[in-house]
């Protein structure tokens, strides 16, 4: 068949060529040998008892001891690929045919090239790992089938040097993902497109086909929406049951908690400094993928509090690494086991079990696990959480001042900038309004310029009381704490992003 007239095939025929794909070929197969469902592992895959038989099912060879459906590469693609093309669904703990499944054979064009686009691009996202979004790793599709789609098209030992030319040529988290594969990535890249009749032919002989022309407009024109409508991030609305074990700790130690799945990576690093009692005195991060997540006040390279659970759990992920400096046992293992539904009655987080004592930061001590007390700290977690955000603002505000004379001058600085005065404020029970600040330099204080019965020109600024939620009240907290003071409760102002500049 010349190129020309694979050029001209309808529509219709790419459809046909999609549904007849051997990855959604075995796809189709799978969600139709689930029946009625098959219970899964606490990871969310098949368990192994049952690897073999859909092995035979697909005429896939399965090693004789397997230990995951991950160690048998085409049906673990066969099941990515059956679950974003919604011919199967996970639910909880048991995969079930997905909606797409009963008519499969009759759906539309349209539907058929979507759901291989949809099965194609989680199929890239679960081989590249690119610990975030995916895009890195629709890139690494992209940029292969544009080498294929080169006249001519490099063949032999050429066609994997420009695969690997076209990766070099992007970033350089693009090519580490690209690499971090156990054989040639790219063999491994032209298996996958092969398995999608993105490209025919084999060996050195490969080309693209008028699918994988198609299927390169889409991922330019789509991109990381195709991940997006596969599924929204597993369980969204619910809630993870995780488990943290600091590594290569003798005797043992862990946690179990239930965390909401809308929870944040701030949040998590928050709760584990809870329910291992420590101080968060130390340095932080979280491994996801090649991706690194922390506080942005430290350069971490991702926002931890800009990313959640649901995401970085999505599409497969069972495990990330948490690391916090503990001297000999900073690496964390935290593996989510299993997706429960959530309980009116249960205020999340919640920790249900654990084992072991944890080591206490500064010294050779360590505390035991005390699930009520532990229990009772997640409880307050909320002011907690605002105390170790107003620290790190205070941080922010104080970074590069030296001396109380240059601090005083960094707190004023920055009220000005952030508190759009006047504001209304309070005096032992008065009234009054908060024109401005200036700094009394004997007594290394602010002192606030207000209007208002029987107010005196200047007061001391730790003396007035800001309405809740307010910046002026939050930023007056963070100032009472450097003095030492006592401040009244917490509200972090909504909507403001704190000081992470």
């Amino acid at each position: 068949m010349d190129s020309d007239y694979q050029y001209r095939l309808t529509f219709r025929a790419l459809a046909a060529e999609a549904r007849e794909c051997e990855a959604l070929r075995h796809a189709s197969a799978l969600a139709e040998w689930v029946g009625t469902g098959r219970q899964l592992t606490a990871k969310k895959v098949l368990r192994p008892p049952d690897v073999p038989e859909a092995g035979r099912v697909l005429g896939v060879a399965v090693p004789q001891r397997v230990r995951t459906a991950a160690d048998v590469p085409s049906l673990h693609r066969a099941w990515t690929a059956a679950v974003a093309a919604g011919l199967l669904e996970v639910r909880r703990d048991r995969a079930v045919p997905g909606p797409a499944l009963p008519g499969w054979r009759s759906a539309a064009d349209d539907e058929v090239v979507d759901n291989w686009a949809r099965a194609l691009a989680a199929a890239l996202a679960d081989t590249f790992d690119d610990g975030g979004d995916g895009a890195g790793a629709l890139e690494i599709g992209r940029r292969a089938l544009t080498v294929l789609a080169t006249d001519p098209t490099p063949v032999g030992t050429e066609l994997p040097t420009a695969i690997n030319w076209a990766m070099l040529n992007g970033s350089r988290t693009l090519y580490r993902t690209y690499r971090d594969s156990e054989r040639h990535p790219a063999e491994v890249v032209l298996e996958l497109l092969a398995a999608f009749a993105a490209v025919t032919g084999e060996g050195g002989q490969w080309r693209i086909s008028p699918l994988g022309r198609s299927g390169l407009q889409i991922l330019d024109s789509r991109g990381v929406e195709l991940l997006a409508a596969s599924g929204a991030p597993a369980g969204t609305g619910g809630v993870f049951q995780l488990k943290i074990t600091p590594s290569r700790m003798r005797p043992a130690c862990w946690r179990r908690v239930l965390v909401p799945a809308s929870a944040t990576l701030g949040k998590l690093h928050a709760i584990i400094q809870v329910v291992f009692a420590w101080n968060d005195d130390r340095l932080h991060s979280f491994q996801v993928g090649p991706r690194q997540y922390g506080n942005p006040f430290f350069n971490m390279p991702y926002n931890e509090d800009e990313t959640t659970l649901a995401e970085v759990f999505d599409r497969g992920r069972t495990s990330i690494s948490y690391v916090y400096g503990i001297e000999g046992n900073p690496y964390h293992d935290i593996e989510l086991e299993r997706l429960v539904e959530p309980d009116p009655a249960t205020s999340y987080p919640v920790c249900v079990t654990g084992r072991g004592e944890a080591p206490v930061e500064d010294g050779p001590d360590r505390t035991p696990f005390d699930r009520a007390g532990i229990n009772a700290r997640l409880g307050r977690l909320e002011s907690l959480e605002d105390a170790r955000r107003l620290r790190d603002d205070v941080e922010v505000i104080l970074v590069d001042a030296q001396g109380e004379a240059e601090e005083m001058t960094a707190f004023r600085t920055v009220l000005e900038e952030e508190v759009s005065f006047p504001v209304p404020a309070t005096l032992q029970g008065a009234s009054v309004t908060v024109v401005g600040l200036t700094e009394d330099d004997a007594a290394l204080e602010l002192r606030a310029r207000c209007q208002g019965k029987d107010a005196e020109d200047t007061v001391s600024f730790a003396d007035l009381e800001f309405r809740q939620g307010t910046v002026e009240a939050w930023l007056q907290a963070g100032y009472l704490a450097y003095l030492g003071r006592e401040g009244g409760p917490l509200t972090r102002p909504p909507g403001w992003d704190g000081l992470y500049r």
